[in-house]
């Protein structure tokens, strides 16, 4: 920094651009899928499956999504993005009308988010002062919030609607409206005598899931209103997320779980009454898609990650897909660089009994995670392959050693599960049928460089295009580039047989910088047996153009 010692006007030059391009995070995955709770159509950004918890609830019947998430952060997952998928013209929240001392309906409390699991939200009343009273929100739980000397009037400070409300330190299960009632103040404080309480408790009612009315369209975002996307088109916006996921396409069999009551304390003479019994609510499940839904719908994950190219998909198969005759003939009708296909289902503990002990999962989630693991580790070059799945107790269809390589020919990834070495992914191929993209890394590794150098280099937009900015565009790819060479992320003895960058004037003719175009050449030896990949990287005012070819190195 310049010290000023005496007075005047100063200018100081900042250079923008960056001394050296930075490698992007691959480990980030975005879920779409059906949650108990939680906002419709938002991403949320979540760091932990205890987080994931508290956000979107835990495992239900009616989805995977749950368990998904789970198996992403037990297998080494450290971010996701979390968005859930529901019919937004039949989801409700669930809410609770409190009176006031003349009966009138006075404060409103609506559940966060739509759902049924609203309805287990007792809320307790208690009077503490002449125009004070105080809410104690419970979750059956054990989530609990206390709000304590609340107030109707307006101009108070702990007024209800402004301290409910408040986006940073509110209420996480409801929200406050008040409704106006026509008593006085004091006289419209909500009364723990209420005739809709008991003992000064009442219960959330009338939520609604929106999954009787789900279509694949909630998933996939298409015909959603322009300003409110829904399902997989929200992730669009998330620049940081690198694997797309959405368990949820595949149908669900349709169970119920028992709601266990409390235990009677016959110990306690002065307890609190117990509350409102939760109204028993058949659980809303979706309708299990036809297999041209669920067809279009992995088309629409694929179409989704070659339209933003910095991302892949994994893809489930059926449930039905039991045999490799029938995985295989499935898996024929991708061709495609951005996805990947495991079989078979996980088998995983579900403290829900659904199935028994385990229910069958879709792989995908889990399989995010060992993505996640193996480019926390090592880094997005190395094939996530021959790598534990851990929270999977084991596979839904065993497969033999000629079955495996039926389906590794086919560029199915195989999950297998091993005498003493657990349940492993046994494979690491796309869906492509361009031999030069028929490795997972190699495509990820790819879209890193390339996204790296996309995002490091936006300096570029308004400098002057000529060979001044060719060059210090040549040296900070060069150098970037060369370090992943020395990380081991490129084949090559030397640098030269690594990589070459060439941002000259035999890139940038005159036809292209007078339409304000600048043209970086850049090849790279990924790891073997990978060829020579060229990505050719046009910058202009509107945005970046990159293009992909295999080849060798002209460089």
């Amino acid at each position: 920094m310049f010290a000023y010692h005496t007075p005047g006007v100063y200018f100081e030059w900042l250079d923008i651009r960056p001394s050296a391009i930075e490698r992007v995070r691959t480990d980030i995955a975005g879920f779409v899928g059906i949650a108990a709770r939680g906002p419709l159509h938002q991403p949320v950004k979540v760091e932990s499956w205890t987080q994931f918890i508290s956000l979107f609830g835990g495992r239900i019947p009616q989805g995977y999504l749950a368990y998904a998430v789970e198996g992403f952060f037990a297998n080494g997952g450290q971010t996701c993005w979390a968005v859930r998928a529901a019919d937004p013209e039949s989801a409700r929240p669930a809410s609770l009308d409190l009176l006031d001392g003349t009966s009138q309906p006075t404060l409103r409390l609506t559940a966060s988010s739509p759902g049924v699991w609203g309805q287990d939200v007792t809320v307790s009343v208690a009077r503490s002062g002449e125009d004070r009273f105080s809410l104690t929100l419970r979750l059956s739980d054990g989530g609990q919030e206390l709000w304590r000397d609340l107030t109707m009037q307006p101009s108070q400070p702990r007024y209800v609607e402004m301290v409910l409300n408040d986006p940073q330190t509110g209420s996480r299960l409801v929200s406050a409206q008040d409704l106006g009632s026509p008593a006085p103040f004091l006289e419209n404080t909500p009364s723990p005598r209420a005739r809709n309480l008991r003992a000064g408790t009442g219960r959330l009612a009338g939520g609604r899931d929106g999954l009787a009315t789900l279509r694949p369209a909630h998933l996939s975002g298409e015909g959603a209103p322009p300003d409110r996307p829904w399902g997989l088109a929200t992730l669009e916006v998330i620049d940081e997320v690198s694997i797309v996921v959405m368990p949820d396409i595949m149908p669900k069999p349709v169970a119920s779980v028992r709601r266990k009551k409390p235990p009677l304390r016959c110990d306690v003479l002065d307890g609190e009454p117990a509350p409102p019994p939760v109204p028993e609510t058949p659980l809303e499940f979706p309708p299990p898609f036809s297999n041209g839904q669920i067809l279009a719908l992995q088309y629409a994950l694929i179409g989704h990650c070659e339209k933003l190219k910095d991302r892949v998909t994994i893809l489930d198969p059926r449930p039905s897909d039991v045999t490799p005759e029938q995985v295989i003939a499935w898996r024929n009708q991708f061709d495609t660089k951005y996805a990947a296909l495991y079989y078979p289902w996980l088998r995983v503990p579900d403290p829900l009994g659904l199935e028994g002990l385990l229910r069958p999962v879709p792989p995908s989630g889990h399989v995010a995670g060992v993505y996640a693991r193996a480019d926390q580790q090592v880094g997005v070059h190395k094939p996530p392959a021959n790598e534990r799945i851990e929270g999977a107790q084991d596979v839904s269809t065993p497969v033999d050693d000629i079955a495996h390589g039926d389906l590794n020919d086919r560029a199915v990834n195989v999950i297998r599960s091993y005498n003493g070495r657990g349940v492993r992914v046994a494979g690491a191929r796309t869906l492509s049928s361009d031999m030069e993209w028929r490795y997972v890394n190699v495509r990820r590794l790819l879209i890193m460089i390339a996204e790296a150098i996309d995002e490091g280099t936006q300096w570029t937009v308004f400098e002057p295009n000529n060979p001044d900015l060719w060059r210090e565009v040549d040296r900070v790819a060069r150098s970037f580039l060369d370090g992943l060479w020395r990380r081991g992320m490129l084949d090559g003895a030397t640098a030269e047989e690594a990589y070459f960058v060439r941002c000259d004037e035999t890139t940038n003719p005159p036809e292209d910088t007078e339409l304000g175009r600048m043209i970086c050449l850049i090849g790279v030896q990924p790891p073997w047996p990978a060829e020579f990949v060229i990505v050719r990287i046009g910058k202009t005012e509107s945005g970046t153009e990159i293009l992909e070819e295999t080849g060798v190195n002209n460089g």
